[in-house]
């Protein structure tokens, strides 16, 4: 039994990973920071596993206190995903590999996999990451842009009459708080068809593949044809587990 865990910038997600499936499975807010509430909250009742392996942009701090909460917990050693050279059939462009975002690693891992051809992997979280990569194996480069939620807070800190509302994403806002939301959802939506297009125009046709918090969202706002893989980092730590 293996615990997989993706921990973002504002959430952690979780899934038990046994007997060939994906098992309980849960997630929570960590905003606050305090992980010894969280990770009890979440994984205190679990039946403990026989590995943990974590792919994890929340800072050396959020890893230190799951690392110590595990050991604590179960007795057992963390594993990080660090984003490498090569691993898994795939080849990284960065000219220092441990720079790149683990969960962007991951998320190509699992893309290769799954459809062994040119592909454009779009990371709808906090930032939106969109990833290119050949159907060898190859990452190509990609772009990070903000999501929907640093947009909206970007407008809410530095201007002076935009408050911090719940507003209704519309195409048409006939009020302020209207228009942030909308705005915030069509600039991100317009951000990955035409970088995606850009980068077939460059490169070549491939699948594009959608994942992320925001990626239900996202994905009716899209004009072109995207494949919602909701699962992509767990079925990328899975080929991980598999290949460790």
């Amino acid at each position: 039994m293996i615990l997989l865990a993706d921990v973002g910038n504002s959430r952690i997600k979780w899934v038990i990973w046994d007997a060939g499936d994906f098992q309980q499975r849960g997630q929570a807010s960590h905003i606050e920071g305090n992980w010894v509430d969280v990770l009890e909250g979440q994984w205190l009742e679990l039946i403990r596993p026989t590995r943990v392996l974590i792919v994890s942009v929340a800072g050396p701090e959020a890893r230190a206190a799951l690392a110590h909460w595990v050991q604590r917990a179960w007795g057992i050693e963390a594993e990080f995903v660090i984003s490498a050279a090569a691993a898994c059939g795939i080849r990284n462009s960065y000219a220092e590999p441990e720079r790149m975002g683990a969960d962007r690693w991951v998320a190509m891992i699992a893309a290769h996999v799954l459809t062994n051809q040119d592909c454009y992997i779009v990371d709808c979280g906090t930032a939106v990451t969109i990833d290119a990569l050949a159907a060898d194996g190859q990452h190509l480069g990609g772009v990070i842009v903000p999501g929907m939620w640093l947009m909206r807070e970007a407008l809410y800190r530095e201007t002076r009459q935009i408050p911090p509302e719940f507003g209704d994403a519309r195409l048409f806002g006939q009020n302020t708080r209207d228009g942030v939301w909308g705005g915030a959802l069509y600039a991100v939506a317009s951000a990955i068809d035409g970088i995606t297009e850009r980068m077939i125009a460059r490169h070549g046709p491939g699948v594009r593949l959608l994942t992320g918090g925001d990626a239900e969202t996202v994905l009716p706002h899209l004009r072109a044809e995207y494949r919602w893989e909701p699962e992509l980092i767990f079925a990328g730590l899975r080929v991980i587990a598999d290949e460790s």
